[in-house]
């Protein structure tokens, strides 16, 4: 994917849109109409604030799963992923969808909100129902979620960082300040973040808080 200028003004809605600041929730919870298909990988895609899942896809032999969040948040959803009852039905969509299409062998990321989800599910310790070969964390709020991380299933993590959120993520920030989802409740800096996920911080090619969809890491499944 080419990176592109993108205006401040769209900058500051994306923002918005995939931490925090959407309009009201409205509307149940529904999740993506998908074809009736099965693949032994799955890319397993968590979205933003705000945003949308997709039907899933063949892409080869590939699979991409990406469901919508626990709650509704405008027009698009977000992943509520605590208190543990909240944790239970957002973890509980995940693995509905990995056992829905087959998936033995899953790469599980995803992006801002969507992204400490991701490491929340990782850190676990959970047994989602297929290997894990891969963990992508996408320019994530950088919250407590991935304390203590202890997962179950030990895989590479990429965790990809525009920097666009440095100047407001940083330790101890409120995350009520922007509307953000935190657990914890402040953030914990993408440095801290990285090193509970015990990994290190790979600039992504945009420096807007956009989603790294093209990269490599989506689909290392050897």
């Amino acid at each position: 994917m080419r990176a592109v200028a993108v205006p401040t003004m769209v900058v500051t809605a994306l923002m918005a849109a995939s931490c925090g600041g959407g309009d009201e929730p409205s509307g149940p919870v529904t999740q993506p109409s998908s074809p009736a298909v099965t693949a032994e990988d799955c890319v397993v895609r968590l979205h933003g604030k705000s945003e949308s899942g997709a039907p899933t896809q063949l892409d080869g032999d590939v699979a991409r799963v990406a469901p919508n969040g626990n709650q509704r948040d405008g027009n698009g959803y977000k992943w509520i992923y605590f208190p543990d009852e909240e944790y239970a039905v957002a973890r509980g969509i995940v693995t509905d969808a990995i056992a829905q299409f087959g998936c033995e062998r899953i790469v599980l990321g995803g992006f801002s909100n969507g992204a400490a989800f991701a490491a929340k599910l990782y850190c676990s310790g959970d047994d989602l129902g297929a290997t894990i070969v891969g963990v992508v964390i996408d320019d994530p709020v950088p919250d407590n979620g991935a304390a203590g991380c202890a997962p179950l299933q030990e895989a590479p993590v990429t965790l990809f960082w525009t920097g666009a959120l440095t100047a407001t993520a940083q330790p101890g920030w409120d995350c009520d300040d922007g509307g953000w989802i935190c657990e914890g409740g402040t953030t914990v800096g993408v440095e801290q973040f990285a090193a509970d996920l015990g990994t290190t911080i790979t600039p992504s090619p945009f420096t807007e808080h956009i989603a790294n969809v093209d990269a490599p890491e989506w689909t290392a499944f050897d």
